[in-house]
């Protein structure tokens, strides 16, 4: 069963298709691309056709509740805003971490993180909570690519982001590569879930199923993220 589902709000006619939310030019980051991939292969597995909406840059709760999207690949469980609106897979579709990249020149002690000043994309809400807690000192970027920019720019000292997606974003910037590091030791966990509007709580079971069945098959489509898919849903 999935979490997080009110009995107030009546289910819809089962759809043909689906709009799911995604990073606006989500393409330039290879992990991105393979995570949405899986997600909308699964889409398709179940019955459903998707039809890809990009969104700005706002947390994955807001594109939800905004009413724009059906579905949202990305959900870390900590946006609790308005969270009868929402359903959540009953399992993360992966189990990673929060990294801290850093420049090569100017390394960083993540023990001693409130020296400097940081940089964190707006969507990573358990990361974003995670350093207020702590009392880092830092700003939001708008993306992945905007967070790596700044530190680039040496605008900040340090960015934190998903460990796929910020190797990912080197990867994708040749004035990174070389040049940005990451820290081994991780941040913060940060589970991966699927998330839909509760007036598809009908179609999140079938999803899910298809989900199970292409973690738990041949993951060589997904060479980036492969290590942290939850290979036992």
């Amino acid at each position: 069963m999935s979490l997080f589902f009110s009995a107030a709000f009546a289910s819809t006619p089962t759809p043909k298709s689906i709009n799911l939310g995604v990073p606006y030019k989500y393409n330039r980051n290879q992990a991105l691309v393979e995570f949405h991939d899986l997600i909308i292969k699964s889409f398709d597995d179940a019955g459903f056709k998707v039809n890809i909406v990009l969104r700005t840059a706002q947390s994955s709760r807001q594109i939800l509740l905004s009413g724009k999207v059906d579905a949202v690949a990305y959900d870390d469980l900590s946006d609790t805003r308005e969270i009868e609106k929402v359903v959540i897979s009953s399992f993360p579709v992966a189990k990673t971490f929060a990294s801290i990249f850093y420049l090569k020149s100017s390394p960083v002690d993540a023990k001693k993180l409130k020296k400097y000043k940081g940089a964190i994309s707006l969507n990573n809400v358990r990361i974003l909570k995670a350093a207020s807690e702590r009392h880092l000192n830092f700003i939001q970027a708008t993306n992945p690519f905007h967070c790596m920019q700044l530190l680039l720019e040496k605008k900040v000292g340090y960015c934190i982001s998903i460990r796929e997606v910020g190797m990912s974003t080197i990867n994708a910037n040749p004035d990174a590569k070389g040049k940005v590091e990451m820290l081994e030791e991780p941040f913060i966990e940060s589970p991966v879930y699927f998330a839909m509007r509760v007036e598809f709580k009908d179609v999140m079971p079938k999803v899910e199923e298809a989900i199970k069945k292409r973690l738990t098959g041949d993951l060589s489509a997904y060479p980036t993220i492969r290590p942290a898919l939850n290979t036992s849903p």
